[in-house]
């Protein structure tokens, strides 16, 4: 296949690398650079080698038989403008990121481009990637990426035209198994955000490994964390409980104890986070509902504070 990847970071690398040995791939970024060289540790077999992947050419855009967006939640409508030149009306397009409340804004851009067939699809990952001291000052390529973890990925539609292209799931899981298709990947979107609402942020603010939240301090935040999570996935109408949410924190709290969270990074190379699509996305939603969630409330507004910091120093 011809393959597109727009955005650079550790997760658009990681499915770079793996989908490059079988398919033609180039990434789409922010730069003009005509390719990224990549020095990439794979997890299994422990391997590492540079590999040369072409970027940003139009001609191969407009070619391609499937567009991977990666970038951050609040950088979707961006990349979706910068590629909609060159996009053919039937290509898939599959976005790809920590948190929820993109895909209506998604779909409603692609109706004022007079495109409502564009086949829309989104996938959900735990696989994991690090590149060791990357800043965002440094170019996309210029860090090593570590493949420093595996776990689920799923894809599903969110329009009717993504629906008959169930066979991209084959396509990704040859490249990072397992990956699955889900006829409804709202559901595997809520549950890794009920997972991001919990880790994320404690990380974050807290500056530590996930290892750590295992330790009995956090233990009482983290039930009321997946309380208020619980209350809002019933009230949209994918039933869980509190108990089964704080289990599956624990059990990747225990599978990714040596790594760092998304949001903890963010925060620590001075970066915006995600928090608007992950908590914040929950806050909104509740709000919808009627429904209190103050110890999410407050994890948001700690971390929007700390954004702020940030950008004022």
């Amino acid at each position: 296949m011809k393959i597109t990847l727009v955005g650079a970071g550790a997760i658009g690398q990681l499915w770079g690398c793996q989908l490059e040995p079988n398919h033609s791939v180039q990434f789409w970024t922010r730069r003009s650079e005509p390719f990224l060289e990549i020095d990439y540790t794979a997890l299994e077999p422990a391997c590492s080698r540079r590999i040369r992947i072409d970027a940003n050419n139009p001609t191969a855009l407009s070619q391609a038989d499937m567009v991977l967006i990666t970038v951050k939640a609040f950088q979707v409508e961006a990349a979706l403008d910068s590629i909609l030149p060159y996009l053919s009306p039937t290509t898939p397009v599959i976005i790809m990121h920590n948190g929820m409340g993109t895909h209506s804004l998604v779909l409603r851009r692609l109706v004022e481009e007079n495109r409502p067939q564009q086949p829309v699809l989104y996938a959900t990952t735990s696989q994991a990637a690090f590149r060791p001291g990357h800043s965002q000052e440094q170019s996309q390529g210029d860090s090593p990426l570590q493949h420093t973890g595996r776990g689920q990925s799923w894809i599903g539609a969110v329009n009717d035209a993504g629906k008959c292209h169930a066979e991209l799931a084959a396509v990704l899981d040859n490249a990072l198994a397992p990956c699955q298709w889900h006829d409804d990947i709202f559901v595997p979107l809520w549950q890794k955000l009920a997972i991001n609402c919990a880790i994320n942020p404690l990380t974050a603010m807290h500056q530590c490994r996930n290892g750590e939240l295992a330790a009995p301090q956090f233990s009482g935040e983290l039930d009321s964390i997946c309380q208020e999570v619980a209350a809002v996935m019933n009230a949209e109408g994918y039933p869980t409980s509190a108990n089964t949410l704080h289990q599956q924190v624990e059990n990747v709290i225990r599978a990714t104890t040596a790594n760092y969270s998304s949001m903890n990074r963010d925060i620590h190379h001075h970066r915006p986070t995600e928090i608007d699509y992950i908590t914040g996305y929950l806050v909104r939603r509740a709000q919808a509902h009627q429904l209190a969630v103050p110890t999410n409330l407050g994890l948001w507004q700690h971390i929007k504070r700390l954004e702020q910091h940030d950008h004022d120093q």
